[in-house]
């Protein structure tokens, strides 16, 4: 095999290599998230909680933010160059590359969305579409894996908590992007060890 060839499904350290890239994503993005909690704690501990993109457009904090997810994106677009056999597979592969990509898009329109209505109403609807990506997502692993009940309750009530911020009834942004996030995070990786 030469080097950037995606490795076959067929090889026996393909599922270790693509599970190793999807954990590496997500304890990427936790540990850097962590640090831009640590720096500015207040943007997400507040009354009237922030979320994650207040780190992405503060000096102090939009190096480790940007780490965050690019990393997150980068790791989960490699383990999705995987070569599958099973129709699961493909589509935990499509569930890769579409985590990837909005990652991505969520941090382009983080850094502008400040400076006027239009940018704050583009990231905002990407914020939308990931959300309910990652809680469809979570949904589908969850049905594929049945396991870590505990993990998809908390995704549930994280997803419940967002409609509720949403329309303006609490504010709890933050704690809904760790609710929703860290179950879609944690299915993530159980269901890459898991799919063949």
């Amino acid at each position: 095999m030469t080097q950037g060839e995606p490795l076959s499904e067929g090889t026996p350290s393909a599922k270790a290599t693509r599970t190793r890239d999807v954990a590496l994503g997500q304890i990427s993005f936790a540990a850097f998230i962590a640090i831009c909690v640590a720096l500015h704690p207040g943007f997400v501990f507040n009354s009237n909680e922030g979320g994650l993109s207040n780190y992405g457009v503060h000096a102090k904090t939009v190096v480790p933010y940007t780490l965050a997810l690019a990393l997150a994106a980068g790791f989960t677009l490699r383990a999705a160059r995987i070569n599958h056999r099973s129709r699961s597979s493909h589509r935990f592969e499509r569930v890769l590359n579409t985590y990837g990509a909005l990652t991505l898009l969520t941090l382009v329109t983080t850094y502008g969305y400040t400076l006027n209505k239009p940018l704050k109403d583009l990231h905002v609807g990407v914020g939308v579409v990931i959300t309910v990506f990652e809680f469809a997502a979570s949904v589908w692993m969850y049905r594929e894996i049945k396991s870590l009940h505990f993990v998809f309750a908390a995704g549930l009530v994280g997803f419940a908590l967002a409609i509720v911020t949403f329309f303006g009834a609490l504010h709890v942004l933050f704690l809904t992007q760790l609710l929703i996030g860290g179950a879609f995070a944690l299915l993530l990786i159980r269901t890459s060890a898991e799919t063949t």
